[in-house]
């Protein structure tokens, strides 16, 4: 792992990664490979790794899979104090179902603001993005960002429900100080 041998924590000896997919979906602590004709009935996979809904009435369950898509603010960091005027702000995003179309950023409530992707746009990277735009007002303003994929999925205002909470893209808030 980033050039290391894969640490216990993360499955040492051997993990199967599923690009594209959340990390509950690759299995760690591999003991054997086998191949079956039907879904894994694993604990966590039956007890855990789920999404469950409510759907007209009933409950529905759904398996954890594909990694929704989103965009973090990483600079300014929450809190974090910038002088007035030109500010860089700066992320990364992420899809399992596509690579980054856009990233939008909109700063104290403002009209959203195209950020520059910023190296090679690629399927299961991260792909990092920066805005330098002004702020002018002093006191505490809300950075919020958000992703675009090229399947045409975009981050939500909220979060949609689910009972253990899995996948929570919704656009994020980043309270930032200006002075």
């Amino acid at each position: 792992m980033n050039g290391e041998r894969l640490p216990i924590q993360h499955g040492y000896p051997l993990r199967v990664i599923v690009p594209g997919w959340y990390a509950v979906t690759s299995v760690k602590w591999l003991t054997e490979i086998e191949v079956i004709g039907h879904a894994f009935s694993g604990r966590f996979q039956t007890d855990s790794y789920f999404y469950e809904w409510q759907r007209e009435g009933r409950v529905v369950r759904e398996p954890v899979t594909l990694q929704r898509v989103r965009a973090l603010v990483t600079e300014p960091g929450a809190g974090e104090e910038v002088d007035r005027g030109e500010v860089a702000i700066r992320g990364v995003a992420w899809s399992g179902a596509a690579a980054i179309a856009r990233v939008e950023v909109s700063v104290g409530g403002g009209s959203w603001q195209e950020a520059r992707l910023v190296g090679e746009r690629k399927r299961h990277s991260w792909q990092w993005w920066e805005l330098i735009t002004r702020i002018e007002q002093p006191g505490t303003t809300m950075v919020r960002a958000r992703a675009t994929d090229l399947a045409g999925r975009t981050q939500p205002e909220s979060p949609e429900w689910n009972r253990l909470g899995y996948g929570n893209n919704s656009i994020p808030e980043v309270p930032v100080q200006v002075r």
